[in-house]
């Protein structure tokens, strides 16, 4: 079950919208990163929470919050800002719950890589090609319930 979620690149807060339109009741945290064009005047219009943050940075957040992590182009927009992905891999970690699902779109490259670093923390990691004719890829992860 899905309750949580955070859009860690909200762009227009579609992703937000879509769930709202399938009737899904789920509590969406739109993120805009913050050297993106800042849309959350856009988001927070329409009625959806959101804020600005630096994902170079750790989100403030308590472990564990959400169910489901959803970004769209994040990956190639923080290799372009010099990034650690892997520090952004355990943040993502450290915010999603046990069983929860990240899902990520990106470049090829930028997916590769992300799947490798998903099976670095040992998360179950798969990479879906849209077969739309573009270069963009979707890496579904879930983060496993791990017993001491």
């Amino acid at each position: 079950m899905i309750r949580n979620v955070m859009d860690m690149s909200a762009h227009y807060g579609g992703f937000n919208a879509a769930l709202l339109e399938a009737k899904k009741s789920v509590w969406v945290m739109n993120v805009v990163p913050i050297r993106a064009p800042n849309t959350l005047p856009l988001i927070l219009d329409q009625g959806f929470a959101g804020v600005l943050h630096d994902w170079c940075e750790p989100f403030p957040t308590y472990p564990r919050t959400y169910d489901m992590l959803h970004a769209n182009g994040l990956l190639s927009h923080l290799n372009s800002e010099r990034c650690n992905i892997m520090d952004l891999f355990l943040e993502m970690d450290r915010i999603l719950r046990p069983e929860g699902w990240a899902v990520l779109c990106d470049k090829v490259g930028a997916i590769e890589m992300a799947r490798t670093y998903a099976t670095q923390i040992r998360w179950e990691a798969r990479v879906i090609d849209l077969q739309n004719g573009s270069d963009q890829r979707l890496l579904v992860c879930q983060k496993p319930f791990l017993k001491k």
